[in-house]
Formats: C-alpha cells, sequence, structure tokens
C-alpha cells in the first residue's frame, strides 16, 4: 500500500450528475444500491483502544508485512485468529481485518504490544476504523471486481468521480490510497496527484514517478524505490505494449489546490521507462502516451479546465475495426521458453527481469489476418524480432533458420508449444516476395 501518494482517509458518497451528450465532463458514477439521498451510518468515532490507532505507517507497515510473510506465517507470529466473513482489502489483496488493526496498534505502541481483538468489534467499530486509512471492509462471499486491463464499461474517457472512492467502485483505479494499481505481472491503471511534483504532463505525453521511498510526512525521498509490484508491472505493460488506465486529480491539471475532483483520461501505453535521482535516491520515471481515439490529450483537458470550459471530448462518431490483442498470449510464449530467443538461444536479462519479444509469424492486420493464438507466435529477442519482420530471417517447414537465403541455424520449439508452420511458410513466402529473393528448391 502506498499511502503517500494520495492519502485519503476521509470517504464522502456525492450525488451522480447526468451526462451531456456533447461532452465528457460531466459524467458521475454512481455506486449501485445507494442512491443520492442515502447516507452512510457512520455517526460518531470509534472508541476505546482503536481511536488511539491513528498512524497511517503503522498500517502501511503491517500490510507489507501481511504480505511478506503470508497469511498464516503473519497470523502465527501475532498468535491471531483468522477473520472469517470480513476482510480489509488493500490493493486488490485481503487482510484480516481485526489482526489487521491489532498488529498495526502494536506497531504505533510498541510499549503495550498488539491489541487484544476482544477489545473492539468486528463489525461497524472495525469498519470505521479502517475507513479513517482509505481501506475498505469486504465481505469475502462479496469479493470485488477481478483484476482488468483495458476500458471500463460506462466509464468513457472525461468520466468524472467526486473522490477516489468512486473510481474505485467504477473499476477504474482499483485503490483508494495508492498511485499504481497493479501487480509485478502487470498494471491496471495509475493516478496522477498533487503528492508527487515529479508527475509532469507534455502535450498527450505524461511522466510518471514510481511509488516509494517517500517519508509520508515530508514528502521527500528517503530511500530508493524498489523494482517490485506496481513498479515492475508498468514494465511488463511496456514489454506487451499492454495499454494502462490513468486518472489524475483536477488539481494537477489546473494548479489550483481546491480542484479536488478526478478526471480519467483514457488508455495510456508506457513507452519508456529508466532511473532517476531524488534527493540523493533512486527513482523510477516512466513515459506514457495516450492511445489515440481511446484517451483525451492531458494538455488539452488542463487548458480547458484552466479556462473555465467543458472538456472537449476524445471521440468522434466513426466506425473503426481494431485488432484486440490478448496479451497473455505473448506472456505465455515468454513464459515457455523463459524469455530466450527460439532463434540465437539469447536470453537477456536487465534490471527488471528477463526480456524478451513475442513475435506475430502471420502478421494481425489486413491483408494477412494471422490469429493471435500460441501456435502464430514465437518468442524472440529484440534482434532476431526485427531480422524476421523485416523479413530478413525465415524459418522453413523443417526448422532450418534461413537468414537472407542462406541456412543459419534451427528453430527451438517446446514440445507445448503446437506451432503452426503453415504460418510459418507463409512468412517465408511473403518475405520471399517482399525482398524479391530467390531461394532454392522448396
Amino acid at each position: 500500500m502506498d499511502i503517500e501518494r494520495d492519502a485519503v482517509f476521509h470517504i464522502f458518497w456525492t450525488k451522480i450528475v447526468g451526462c451531456d451528450a456533447k461532452t465528457q465532463t460531466i459524467r458521475r458514477y454512481v455506486p449501485s444500491g445507494r442512491s443520492r439521498h442515502q447516507k452512510g451510518k457512520t455517526g460518531g468515532t470509534s472508541v476505546g483502544a482503536l481511536s488511539e490507532l491513528t498512524d497511517p505507517s503503522a498500517i502501511s507497515r503491517t500490510v507489507d508485512e501481511f504480505r511478506n510473510l503470508g497469511r498464516d506465517a503473519f497470523l502465527a507470529r501475532y498468535g491471531q485468529q483468522p477473520s472469517v466473513r470480513y476482510f480489509a482489502e488493500v490493493d486488490g489483496m485481503l487482510i484480516d481485518s481485526k489482526p489487521l488493526l491489532a498488529v498495526a496498534y502494536g506497531r504505533q505502541h510498541p510499549e503495550r504490544g498488539p491489541l487484544s481483538i476482544r477489545l473492539f468489534a468486528g463489525g461497524a467499530e472495525t469498519r470505521r476504523a479502517l475507513k479513517r486509512f482509505g481501506i475498505e471492509l469486504v465481505s469475502s462471499d462479496s469479493k470485488t471486481q477481478p483484476v482488468m486491463y483495458g476500458e471500463v464499461p460506462d466509464c468513457p474517457p472525461g468520466t468524472v468521480f467526486k473522490d477516489r472512492r468512486e473510481a474505485y467502485e467504477a473499476g477504474v483505479h482499483r485503490t483508494t490510497q495508492a498511485g499504481i494499481a497493479g501487480q509485478s505481472d502487470g498494471t491496471q491503471s495509475i493516478c496522477l496527484s498533487d503528492g508527487y511534483s515529479d508527475d509532469e504532463i507534455q502535450g498527450d505525453l505524461i511522466t510518471y514517478t514510481g511509488f516509494g521511498g517517500r517519508d509520508a510526512n515530508t514528502g521527500r525521498h528517503v530511500a530508493d524505490q524498489k523494482l517490485e509490484k506496481g513498479n515492475l508491472g508498468l514494465i511488463e505493460n511496456y514489454k506487451l505494449g499492454r495499454p494502462v488506465r490513468v486518472l489524475v486529480k483536477e488539481s494537477v491539471l489546473t494548479g489550483r489546490k481546491a480542484s479536488n475532483d478526478y478526471i480519467y483520461l483514457g488508455l495510456f501505453t508506457v513507452t519508456g521507462w529508466g532511473w532517476g535521482t531524488r534527493d540523493g535516491w533512486k527513482v523510477l520515471i516512466y513515459q506514457l502516451r495516450a492511445v489515440a481515439g481511446d484517451s483525451l490529450i492531458p494538455s488539452e483537458v488542463a487548458t480547458s479546465l484552466t479556462r473555465g470550459e467543458d472538456v472537449a471530448t476524445a471521440r468522434r462518431s466513426v466506425h473503426v475495426n481494431q485488432i484486440v490483442r490478448d496479451y497473455g498470449v505473448a506472456a505465455s510464449v515468454k513464459r515457455l521458453y523463459d524469455n530466450t530467443c527460439q532463434i540465437c538461444r539469447t536470453r537477456l536479462v536487465t534490471a527488471a527481469g528477463p526480456y524478451s519479444e513475442g513475435a506475430h509469424i502471420r502478421p494481425l492486420g489486413i491483408p494477412h489476418n494471422g490469429p493471435d493464438t500460441l501456435e502464430n507466435i514465437l518468442c524472440l529477442c529484440p534482434n532476431c524480432h526485427a531480422l524476421f519482420d523485416g523479413h530478413a530471417l525465415t524459418v522453413r517447414p523443417d526448422g532450418t533458420v534461413m537468414n537472407l537465403g542462406k541456412p543459419t541455424g534451427r528453430l527451438r520449439v517446446a514440445d507445448a508449444h503446437r506451432l503452426n508452420y503453415e504460418h510459418l511458410a507463409y512468412q517465408e513466402q511473403f518475405s520471399r516476395a517482399s525482398s524479391g529473393r530467390v531461394t532454392g528448391s522448396q
């Protein structure tokens, strides 16, 4: 949990405004089952010992320990009983709610140790205590939405949310605190807020700083950021070309601190990443670009909001045929070969882990219309991928790899990889036609 990025401790329900057909600036999301006239019954504050739990860092450190140890080891270490039905949800992870509060209390008050769960109720009192830290109490039999990449139904670019809770309920950004909603194998969304002054918008580009390493009170970096969790997930998105949803606080766009709404900008691709230095510590810096037709241009949104104008719509009324890639296919072929090139046997290892690329044999677009399936994809290093797409490398039906018409090796094919050699024959024929080469007998 990255509470340093945008600590939202008090969450309010808000009324919903209709959507103007000409713009997307006043579209609001309404949580199911709650009308705009209803209010949560949260009267009063937590009483007793839980009222003495006030330190967000105690919660975040406890969450980190739970994640690192695992549930069974965490409960055993502190002699806590597991929850049966109700859990705290943090970044998509379920944590036993009462043990979380009990152990966090002991972190804040080490002279007293973990709090006995008999000293506080597991219902409304636990819910109120968790909500002070922006954490939702959920039932295990009504688990929240699954991990979802790409577009969210009924939430087009330009949808405005009153707060992070509304964006969470809509499925746009599935965390109420962290700036990154994702795991090491992929990130679904990011949120730009006031907390990170290094975040920058230039036209349709966003420069985004990773999470971690900052002091929650001063905002200064006190440690190196790490290639883990959502930070690593953004790099996985970069490798796969998988888009990420971008949510931004209005004050980031306008510079006015009183602008507290959140605007969904749409889908962006991670075009690059690297290391930078802040306060003498290493930080991760990402470059993201708006996906044409599926996003708003951030600089135009900022200009419109600053002038008090409506935000221009992101889309025109046209019909297009769009290839929808299954990014799981590329990930599967990489796992199958442990990121080792099937042609040259090279296995590249970067600071973010091994790197390889999924190369479609028969291209997906018109006029080739190749399938986005495992039988039509190879695991290649960047060099071989470029040579393969550039028609220098081809593969014969017997598995012989040809470089500009001359044998150069054999294609490695795992038993579990049911490769369709008809696609390889098609690629070879198309490459010969594209280059004008004449090869030997078939």
